[in-house]
């Protein structure tokens, strides 16, 4: 089992054993679904919890496990980070893509190599790439517009005069 962090537990809500997650992904709908199991590390072993209800209120993540229906229940939970099994079946759509698979990708524009994908950040206008270059980090938005090519190994950005 291959386990990656997805989200953090930052506090209880309500007495009936809710917590509140800061989630770390951005595919809350696969990976926080009724009957899939995460993963929290307590005294160095990773224990199970099995989702039992899921719900998002004012665009905060909520999360029930099966057995634990009460405040008290819980309360040990809050900080604990969150992990999912990286072989979960997860169908990605057109255009859907693991962080994990872009970061180390080569970027390319105007024939050229330009640096390396070192990391994806998402803002409310959308994911950008960061790419480590010889002059430093720079930000590309990963929108279609933008890409005129990608594989498992490069991305090829369209050729646009200050893009990068």
């Amino acid at each position: 089992m291959n386990l990656i962090k997805i989200a953090k537990i930052v506090t209880t809500r309500g007495i009936k054993g809710e917590v509140k997650v800061k989630s770390l992904t951005n595919m809350q709908e696969e990976r926080f679904k009724v009957g899939n199991s995460l993963y929290i590390l307590e005294n160095e072993e990773y224990r199970s919890l099995k989702i039992s209800s899921y719900r998002v209120i004012k665009n905060n993540d909520i999360l029930t496990f099966e057995g634990y229906d009460n405040i008290n229940e819980v309360t040990k939970f809050v900080g604990h980070d969150l992990y999912s099994d990286e072989n979960q079946d997860i169908v990605l759509s057109h255009n859907e893509f693991f962080i994990e698979d872009l970061i180390g990708l080569k970027i390319y524009q105007f024939n050229q190599f330009k640096g390396v994908v070192k990391d994806v950040i998402t803002y409310p206008q959308g994911d950008y790439l960061v790419i480590e270059t010889n002059s430093g980090d720079k930000f590309v938005p990963f929108r279609d517009e933008f890409i005129e090519n990608q594989d498992d190994e490069q991305i090829i950005l369209i050729d646009m005069e200050g893009l990068l």
